[in-house]
């Protein structure tokens, strides 16, 4: 007697392939615009301690999945996926109100401006002799 625990699958693997290619688009985009953003307004000693903080929010938002996921206190998926689009509103509130507060810094351009630095010729070496003849 044969007993199927998991009905066959009725739709194609291959629809998953848009929401694939969605998802990594808008990773990308959301990737480079955060790192962008955080180098531009952070000083040169700082950028790896942003870099770091970025990356650990990403990580962050990865431990919140997994223990939803594993804690099974959501009877159906569809809830689950609706308490992610919930926090998804509470964090875009949270930015919205952070940034209407933001002070942006305005960086200049080096590439626009001609460069102020003079060039210095310096003054001979006169301990220097060169062995290379």
């Amino acid at each position: 007697m044969t007993m199927e625990v998991t009905p066959a699958n009725s739709v194609h693997m291959l629809w998953l392939v848009p929401q694939f290619f969605v998802i990594t688009v808008a990773e990308v985009m959301f990737s480079v615009t955060g790192n962008s953003f955080s180098f531009t307004q952070a000083p040169a000693s700082m950028r790896a301690v942003m870099a770091a903080c970025w990356l650990l929010t990403i990580a962050f938002g990865n431990v919140i999945v997994i223990l939803v996921a594993t804690a099974k206190g959501i009877p159906r998926q569809s809830m689950e996926f609706f308490l992610f689009a919930g926090l998804m509103v509470l964090d875009m509130l949270l930015f919205f109100f952070l940034a209407s507060s933001y002070t942006y810094v305005v960086v200049e351009d080096k590439d626009s401006k001609p460069s102020a630095i003079k060039e210095d010729k310096g003054s001979e070496n006169r301990g220097f002799t060169d062995t290379s003849m």
